[in-house]
């Protein structure tokens, strides 16, 4: 398949299929990025990871010269508001993961990468250890209505949706998280869960 150049944007979220969250949006720059992605096809989330096992302190470093090639999220915007102080709120979620080569930076200091589709895992139904993450993650949406209204279709019922979007919330670093962006990762992802997952309260303590 033949790469997309997209802009690049060099954020710390882990964003997986499926996944959506809400960005605040000020920097020049990253309008203009807005106002491409609008245009065309969206934009991609870099994360930035090390390989010493820690996040780097410094997004727009990313890990662009430890690997030749790097993994993001191609997202595509899906509603726009105006925060309080006036800063653009965007939603977006993730369309696919994609591999990004060849990575340039044009005069106003917006990354563009190439880029193609990373295969991730295929669609599971619950298991009998998925289906507690799902009603853990239930109870984590009845309790927290901003995260709700981000997921007005909630797939409980599928077990990669529910173990995908526990990667994304848990409070761990992105070089552990990252590890769950290759294809056959599905049953590690879960053993990881399990291991952090408590049926009771959602998270163990």
């Amino acid at each position: 398949m033949p790469a997309t150049n997209l802009p690049i944007f060099p954020l710390s979220i882990f964003l997986l299929p499926e996944g959506v969250t809400r960005l605040r949006i000020f920097e020049a720059r990253y309008l203009k990025m807005v106002s491409l992605a609008m245009k065309s096809n969206g934009f991609v989330i870099l994360p930035a990871i090390s390989n010493t096992g820690g996040e780097s302190n410094d997004a727009e470093k990313s890990n662009e010269n430890d690997r030749a090639i790097v993994t993001g999220s191609w997202v595509e915007i899906i509603n726009f508001d105006q925060g309080e102080d006036g800063l653009l709120l965007i939603d977006v979620r993730c369309k696919c993961l994609v591999d990004i080569t060849d990575m340039t930076q044009d005069k106003d200091k917006l990354h563009h990468g190439d880029v193609t589709i990373k295969a991730h895992w295929p669609n599971a139904n619950v298991d009998e250890t998925t289906d507690e993450f799902a009603l853990s993650l239930e109870k984590l949406f009845a309790e927290n209505v901003e995260l709700s209204s981000l997921y007005p279709n909630k797939y409980l019922e599928q077990g990669s949706w529910v173990v995908a979007r526990w990667l994304e919330l848990l409070p761990v670093n992105l070089d552990e998280k990252f590890l769950f962006t290759e294809q056959g990762s599905f049953n590690e992802a879960k053993q990881f869960l399990e291991s952090i997952i408590s049926p009771e309260n959602g998270m163990q303590r």
